[in-house]
């Protein structure tokens, strides 16, 4: 519901050391976020008067708990935002003029809306939002209460023909995030459901989920999401997307998981999308990009590989239907995954 690029990998899927990752760079802004108040403000200006503000800026952030619960995490495989309905995330409001940083001389109310969906943004705790006198900058922490492939923040500073607005970019809120152990249990033995329930209830209200196994674990730990399929993506009408982000390297930097050895996850769909045709005839739409886009994955070339010139597929063959119609459609993949069907 999660931006990084696919790795290039050696024919037995393992992946050679990656690229310098900005591992110290979450790592510090989970501390820093983490060092101050609900209103994280800049320093102060000094003696001198700040120049007064003539443009806002609005961004979002994942929550540092998150962030800091994910350490060690490939940053490539982070969204700019993690969260989901009821989940904390953080919103900074800065002033601005000619492109240095502005302050009021007065505390100053700031007013966060959402943009036009079926939820409301509520801020953490009830404390009015408001950027304390000759601060540059206040960060709040806001949840939001119903998923979507695509929230923004608008934040609204003074009144009247002094009102600088400014809006964030858009990002998703899943419906479900988890965050367990590389070594929980359920992982290893392929029952960790992105609803964080196992995927138990499957129906017409709750149509897709996905089953991820990851026998070898994972190094850290692991998040699961099931969020909103995006507008522009060819998603079956009503699917959701599961989203796994881990640290699928071991601590040599080789993949824990190989052409012949691979990590699996199973997208089960309920008979109300997918109830037509036959199980081979079934694609999964999937991305090991945060927001790239959903492809349609090739088959594999036999039950439990991928192909030497694969990075995923789906596997038709052990792929099923149960008794209830439902649809059980496996993938085998190496890397960090958005998938759907």
């Amino acid at each position: 519901m999660f931006s990084f690029h696919p790795h290039s990998s050696d024919q037995n899927g393992r992946r050679p050391v990656r690229r310098t990752r900005s591992f110290l760079t979450i790592t510090a802004l989970a501390l820093l976020a983490l060092a101050v108040p609900q209103a994280g403000m800049t320093a102060a200006y000094g003696s001198q008067p700040p120049p007064k503000p003539t443009s806002i800026t609005v961004t979002a952030q994942t929550d540092p708990g998150v962030l800091a619960s994910l350490e060690g995490t490939p940053a490539e495989a982070m969204p700019d935002v993690l969260t989901a309905v009821g989940q904390a995330f953080q919103v900074t409001v800065s002033l601005w003029t000619a492109g240095q940083p502005a302050a009021y001389p007065n505390a100053t109310p700031v007013t966060l809306a959402p943009s036009a969906g079926p939820g409301t943004l509520t801020l953490v705790g009830g404390t009015p939002a408001e950027i304390p006198r000759n601060q540059t900058s206040a960060t709040f922490s806001v949840m939001y209460s119903a998923p979507t492939a695509a929230l923004s923040v608008t934040g609204t500073v003074g009144s009247g023909n002094k009102k600088l607005t400014g809006q964030s970019a858009s990002f998703p809120v899943d419906l479900t995030l988890a965050i367990q152990s590389g070594s929980s249990p359920a992982l290893l033995n392929g029952t960790a459901g992105a609803d964080a329930a196992g995927c138990t209830t499957v129906d017409r209200q709750h149509p897709v989920c996905g089953l991820v196994a990851l026998p070898n674990g994972a190094t850290g730990n692991v998040a699961l999401s099931l969020g909103v399929c995006p507008t522009a993506e060819a998603c079956s009408k009503g699917a959701l997307v599961t989203q796994l982000i881990a640290n699928l390297d071991d601590t040599d930097g080789s993949g824990l998981y190989t052409r012949t050895s691979p990590a699996t996850m199973t997208i089960v769909c309920d008979k109300s999308i997918c109830g037509k045709g036959g199980v081979p005839s079934y694609r999964a739409l999937w991305s090991q990009t945060a927001t790239g886009t959903l492809t349609t994955t090739p088959a594999c070339p036999a039950k439990g590989v991928i192909g030497a010139d694969q990075l995923f597929c789906t596997d038709t063959v052990s792929s099923t239907r149960d008794n209830a119609g439902d649809l059980h459609l496996v993938v085998r993949f190496l890397h960090d995954v958005r998938g759907t069907i």
